[in-house]
């Protein structure tokens, strides 16, 4: 691969983590507002938007760790590196993935709610593209991980 895509795919990444870290400023400082007027049960179920925000910050976490491993895999494929990091990095990116796909399924059941309360049938779709798409990276970064650490299985 030349380098110059690597490093375009660096840039992408890098883009793409400095726009979570954004995203996860305006989140913050909306649940920080709405603190300040006081949580309770009813304004969560009466506004789910708060509690997908809460979802999404849960989600955030193993988000940043799985672009920061796919930088490193990034930057050791760049200076050819051996497979050994980078192998150990993919296995992280699984699990990162299936804990968001975990955090989407545990918000399904509000998506769900909102869909039904706003009559869009469109929000049950995209609840179901935020568990399957984490859960497809998991497993294309298990198939990955599994090509690296056994080079010599590989069919002729």
């Amino acid at each position: 691969m030349k380098k110059w895509r690597l490093v375009y795919l660096q840039l992408v990444f890098t883009g793409m983590l400095i726009g979570l870290f954004g995203l996860a400023g305006v989140a913050i400082s909306l649940l920080i507002k709405r603190a300040q007027k006081g949580f309770s049960l009813d304004i969560l179920l009466d506004k789910p938007g708060y509690f997908i925000l809460m979802a999404g910050l849960l989600a955030f976490i193993p988000c940043l760790i799985a672009f920061i491993h796919i930088l490193k895999i990034l930057r050791s494929l760049k200076s050819n590196a051996t497979v050994t990091p980078i192998a150990a990095s993919f296995g992280i990116i699984t699990t990162c993935c299936y804990i968001i796909s975990t955090a989407a399924l545990c918000l399904f059941p509000v998506m769900f709610i909102v869909a039904d309360r706003d009559d869009a049938p469109g929000l049950i779709l995209f609840a179901f593209l935020l568990i399957l798409i984490p859960f497809t990276f998991s497993v294309i970064s298990s198939l990955l991980q599994s090509l690296l650490q056994k080079p010599d299985s590989r069919p002729e």
